[in-house]
């Protein structure tokens, strides 16, 4: 059993007056409660109540399943299921679809779905709720973030993408039970594209209007929601920033071991640390610094190598950073062992490298990262149209959503301003899609892959018809990259040429002078930012939970 920990009193103090500060800014949050809730069993027993407390440092005020990003998506495992799952260790698990086969050319793909899988409500999730729910994903006006990654090369996709449709004809209901999946070309690791609890199936009749767009806000506990994951929603005060969800008792995997699970909305940092120090939260996101180290231990951090790359992306189709020798400039003058500094402090996890294959078999050991030249970064801009810094437009610098990222993004600007004297700069905590007005020269992201595999990776990152192409670097599209990548996911996870490509594919990007790249090299916390006492919180590389239905409390005295 574990013994109750409490900071010391000066932690206390500082505690109090950070909340003070932090109350003119921000909705007050519920107290997290006690993971160790007395509760009655059914003959009346009392009991104590698993309650795990998590915690976002945002106001989330949509938690539709169906957008495919957000700070609340990392919680999504706990209740909705996707069509299957991988693992922390890269395997595929069945999950809704308990069978999958394509045909010999890999081309077309059926699913069944398991007979045992159902709803909340106990109603069967039917290939139906399969078809109309990645129709609606994949249509604009849902806005999932990331529909790209799954059904890009399904027949039809690009129309519904578009909005010039509503339908795919590539996804069909063969019964109420098959699925089955038309693509415009073989793909032999379709199906692990679609191991995510993302695009996870919903219940049509209930989340789907007569017109095939989402009913709004159908997943609020005041609608009734039908769910399909361990655990379904039962309260929600959104203005206050808390959200709770309890067992679903439909769930045919495995009646979950936890009782119920409230995320809690803290802006601050800073009190997320004291509050898991204090053992007032289970989970969550504290800064990976010195004090958190201190008061966590350096094990809370530990980090796991996952495929992905972030940063400030560059968008070459406005001005200035359409210029390739003005977006060499803005590189070549930041140092990029500083802002690895910059990103983790006590350097845990991280990897000064702008690779988008690290990390995945495939990566490239000749690969250079650009460096830091202050000189290279001159002469690039004296050959750019921007020799003036009076003529560089005013740029926007988007997705600087969190104070770690406005150091980084402060950081860079001010070497912009000392070496070039540009100082039109502007920064907007923005993130994942950008709502104007204007359009950022440079986008914090980033991407990563589930499945670890080049091609995959690169198709969701570089490839036009990804969201980090479309959107974040505001239209990038290089036909030669695309063809590359096209090429290669069309050969055998073994052949050696799916990953020559790939390289190629990165090797032209990578001369482009697209990214600054930052927080690349972490995969996250293999612990799933728990504390010791909270068990089975395992996330594979897309930071998703595996199995939350396995997590449990190791209740303290």
């Amino acid at each position: 059993m574990l013994s109750k920990r409490k900071i010391p009193i000066l932690w206390f103090v500082l505690m109090v007056l950070v909340l003070v500060v932090s109350a003119c800014a921000a909705p007050a949050a519920a107290p997290a409660g006690d993971s160790g809730d007395m509760a009655a069993d059914a003959d009346g027993e009392m009991m104590e109540e698993q309650h795990f407390r998590a915690t976002i440092p945002f106001f989330a005020q949509d938690w539709s399943p169906l957008r495919g990003g957000g700070w609340n998506m990392h919680y999504l495992a706990f209740w909705n299921a996707g069509p299957m799952y991988i693992d922390e260790h890269g395997e595929l698990h069945p999950y809704v679809f308990n069978e999958w086969t394509p045909n010999d050319d890999m081309s077309q793909w059926t699913f069944k779905i398991d007979p045992d899988a159902v709803y909340s409500d106990g109603s069967s999730i039917t290939a139906h709720d399969v078809v109309a729910t990645w129709n609606l994903i994949a249509h604009p006006a849902t806005t999932h973030q990331r529909v790209t990654l799954f059904m890009t090369g399904v027949v039809g996709f690009e129309d519904v993408f578009n909005g010039e449709a509503m339908t795919m004809p590539g996804v069909v209901a063969l019964d109420d039970s098959t699925v089955q999946v038309t693509l415009e070309g073989p793909d032999p690791l379709f199906h692990k594209k679609l191991a995510t609890n993302l695009i996870g199936p919903v219940k049509a009749s209930v989340a789907i209007g007569e017109d095939g767009f989402e009913v709004a806000e159908w997943w609020h506990p005041k609608n009734n929601p039908v769910t399909s994951g361990p655990f379904m929603p039962d309260e929600m005060d959104l203005n206050r920033g808390v959200v709770t969800f309890v067992k679903n008792p439909n769930f045919w995997v495995a009646e979950p071991m936890l009782d119920r699970f409230t995320v809690t909305s803290i802006e601050d940092t800073t009190i997320v640390t004291t509050m898991l120090a204090n053992e007032e939260l289970d989970q969550g996101w504290p800064p990976n610094d010195a004090t958190s180290q201190a008061l966590l231990g350096a094990d809370y951090f530990e980090c796991g190598q996952a495929p992905g790359i972030g940063g400030f992306f560059l968008n070459p189709t406005i001005e200035p950073t359409n210029d390739i020798n003005f977006r060499k400039a803005l590189i070549l003058a930041v140092d990029r062992e500083q802002i690895f500094n910059l990103s983790s402090p006590d350097g845990s996890g991280w990897v000064p490298t702008g690779e988008p294959l690290r990390a995945l078999p495939g990566s490239d050991p000749n690969f250079v990262p650009h460096p830091y030249d202050p000189e290279g970064a001159q002469e690039a801009l004296a050959a750019s149209a921007y020799a003036n810094a009076a003529d560089v437009p005013k740029m926007i610098m988007a997705g600087v959503s969190s104070p770690g990222t406005e150091v980084l993004a402060q950081y860079m600007a001010e070497q912009w301003r000392q070496l070039f004297g540009i100082e039109a700069i502007e920064m907007s905590p923005q993130f994942d899609s950008w709502e104007g007005p204007g359009a950022p020269a440079l986008f914090r992201d980033g991407a990563g892959v589930r499945v670890p595999d080049a091609a995959l990776m690169l198709l969701g990152s570089l490839h036009s018809s990804s969201n980090l192409a479309r959107n974040i670097m505001g239209g990038y599209a290089d036909p030669e990259v695309d063809a590359l990548i096209e090429e290669a996911v069309t050969l055998g996870a073994d052949d050696p040429n799916r990953i020559a490509l790939a390289q190629q594919a990165q090797a032209i990007f990578q001369s482009q002078y697209m990214v600054i790249p930052i927080g690349t090299g972490c995969g996250g916390s293999v612990k799933g930012g728990s504390m010791p006492w909270v068990h089975g919180t395992r996330r594979n590389a897309d930071a998703q939970f595996v199995e939350p239905w396995l997590i449990y409390i190791e209740h303290m005295e």
